[in-house]
């Protein structure tokens, strides 16, 4: 099945093509759709030379360490890129990605893409732009890891879905549209659940309220920000 045109338009780094390339695009792409908590692409696969984009729903991408410890590395939402070693690289996959809903995955031929690239050279630069973020946030967690406390690796986790996703403003304060259970949070800022928990109830418990399933609102902002100091 391919994409539409209107479809390649939400990915992020298309949303801004003519609509004629958009359409050359479009016919040379496939969708896909993966079930809830079906697994992607497995940590060591061979990636087939294509760009991977999310049209609908999350993906979360994970590590397994020599010990058979997991990392979560990162959540993906929908208009984002993802399994880079596919078009640059080794094309052997660093990690697994697994579908934390249910989840519609757009590739597109690298010869294609391309082709499109050489019509329209923003995409090379977008593409560029996406890799670059990455950079910057595993930079970011690294030099967390060495030198901060890990209530404050939670702050700057949250703080950073809440300016990536988005939130939405209830009585409580703002909601993130994405979900971070606790599981996935210890794994994301290196600690463990147990530890997670505890920094959640007690030491954000006046900044943040943890709901059921990954639900989080920040009821002071201004707070959070003064932990990432």
């Amino acid at each position: 099945m391919q994409a539409t045109v209107s479809q390649l338009a939400t990915i992020e780094i298309f949303s801004q093509l003519e609509p004629e390339i958009l359409l050359q695009l479009a016919v040379n792409s496939s969708l896909k759709t993966y079930k809830k908590k079906s697994i992607v692409i497995h940590e060591g696969d061979f990636f087939e030379a294509k760009l991977h984009a999310i049209f609908t729903g999350n993906l979360l991408v994970t590590k397994n360490a020599i010990s058979g410890k997991e990392t979560t590395l990162r959540q993906l939402s929908a208009g984002e890129m993802f399994a880079a070693p596919a078009l640059f690289g080794d094309r052997i996959a660093p990690a697994t990605v697994i579908a934390l809903t249910d989840v519609q995955i757009v590739t597109i031929d690298k010869e294609k893409l391309m082709e499109a690239i050489q019509r329209s050279p923003d995409i090379a630069l977008q593409i560029l732009a996406c890799f670059n973020q990455r950079l910057q946030e595993m930079h970011k967690t690294i030099h967390g890891l060495i030198s901060e406390k890990a209530v404050v690796r939670l702050a700057r986790l949250i703080d950073y879905n809440a300016s990536r996703y988005g939130v939405e403003l209830t009585d409580q304060g703002k909601s993130l549209k994405v979900k971070l259970p606790h599981q996935q949070l210890s794994r994301m800022v290196g600690i463990t659940y147990e530890e997670c928990v505890r920094l959640v109830r007690k030491d954000l418990a006046q900044i943040i309220v943890y709901q059921r399933g990954g639900l989080i609102t920040i009821k002071d902002h201004q707070a959070l920000k003064s932990l990432m100091i």
